[in-house]
């Protein structure tokens, strides 16, 4: 089989502003260059510098263009505004932003597929760019379409139609692909693909390294849409039980202002609550150091209210820790009675007593078959072949309707 030429549109892919944004998307382009030849056009925000708009100008220190392991990506500018001020109109500013860039990019890669993540305003372009070329367009979806867009009336409308002119569209849960489904009716194009996992950056420990049978590890925002406010009540309730508990929380440091000013929030609640040496708050952590934490824990939690996948699940049991997480959507996925525990969302004290059962069942959780779980399921090389595979068929039946 010949291999496709795919572009990568996205702009959640990391750069020098934001190296951790959509970190899983660069995972997968990675993933995928070993079964296709790909190109990135990973566009960031250009706002005039109005005002104090740092989020905006500080996207200036983004090159036009790099090359990170061997794939070429592209920086174009897009015109946006404060917060959601542009937000119905982006995927025009978003369209001709890149347009020139991707008209050169077609003359010297001709590509056969157009693969998008987010369906708004990225695949929504991918669809326009798509009908431009002659080419199928695919979108991967990261996020529940549940509840935002019931509040954003025109977004949804150009949403919904990309969905349905775009050969597939993948949600990265069922959770993910029902919400779409919801507004866009049942169709054979909405599969579910998962975000993977690098099982090499994050390794069992063999070694013989001893876990701390007392030590809980949280990775992820500092914020409420994570639960984070449970996790600090359901700590509340442990140390009564369980004196010597500890929770490490590994995340923060946003430049946007909202999450900063949640974990400013958090983190005195921590305090309010009497947590004190119990709790410990240690920023955002390089993969390795992440890995290593998940390694030396008894457990990883992540209490969300909504979660559209929850990757770091699956880190953490290719690390071979157990999980406890919330029903909030893509955790339903991943986890089992075999690999954690699953409980109701906004409840502190289930939570607690979910944490006190794993750490009770401890032994019970074998390491090596935690791994195995994670890699069987979500390795990025079964990923990436599943993705080839969809581009396959969108081809095919791309060649069948050309006249």
């Amino acid at each position: 089989m010949v291999r496709p030429k795919v572009l990568v549109l996205s702009r959640l892919y990391p750069n020098a502003v934001m190296p951790n944004s959509g970190i899983y998307v660069r995972r997968l382009v990675e993933a995928l260059a070993n079964l296709c030849d790909v190109r990135v056009v990973a566009p960031v925000p250009y706002c005039p510098p109005l005002g104090r708009l740092l989020v905006q100008t500080r996207f200036r220190q983004v090159p036009p263009s790099s090359c990170v392991n061997s794939v070429e990506v592209t920086h174009p500018r897009f015109l946006t505004g404060p917060g959601y001020s542009f937000h119905s109109f982006e995927w025009h500013t978003f369209y001709w932003g890149i347009r020139r860039t991707v008209t050169r990019l077609h003359c010297e890669f001709p590509f056969d597929v157009i693969h998008a993540h987010m369906s708004y305003p990225d695949g929504s372009v991918a669809v326009r760019l798509a009908r431009r070329y002659g080419v199928p367009a695919i979108i991967t979806e990261h996020a529940p379409w549940l509840p935002w867009m019931n509040d954003y009336p025109r977004v949804r409308r150009v949403a919904v139609w990309a969905s349905k002119h775009c050969a597939f569209h993948i949600g990265v849960s069922r959770y993910a692909r029902d919400t779409i489904a919801h507004f866009t009716g049942e169709s054979e194009n909405l599969r579910v693909i998962p975000v993977g996992v690098d099982g090499f950056a994050f390794e069992a420990d063999t070694n013989g390294q001893e876990r701390d049978p007392n030590l809980i590890l949280y990775v992820g925002r500092i914020h409420r849409i994570k639960g984070t406010d449970i996790l600090l009540r359901a700590m509340r309730r442990l140390i009564v039980r369980r004196p010597e508990v500890r929770l490490r929380l590994v995340g923060g440091g946003s430049f946007f202002r909202d999450s900063r000013q949640q974990e400013d929030e958090l983190r005195l609640m921590a305090g309010e609550l009497d947590l004190g040496r119990h709790v410990e708050f240690v920023g955002e952590q390089p993969p390795p150091v992440v890995a290593e934490f998940m390694r030396k824990s008894a457990l990883l939690v992540l209490p969300s209210r909504a979660e559209s996948f929850g990757a770091v699940l699956v880190e953490a049991l290719s690390c071979g820790t157990p999980v406890v997480a919330t029903r909030c959507g893509g955790p339903e996925d991943i986890v089992n009675d075999q690999v954690g525990v699953l409980v109701e969302k906004e409840d502190p004290e289930a939570l607690a007593l979910a944490i006190e059962r794993v750490m009770d069942r401890r032994h019970e959780y074998d390491p090596a078959r935690l791994r195995a779980h994670a890699l069987e399921n979500f390795s990025w090389t079964s990923i990436a072949r599943r993705t080839v595979a969809l581009y396959a068929a969108a081809l095919e039946s791309s060649r069948k309707a050309s006249p």
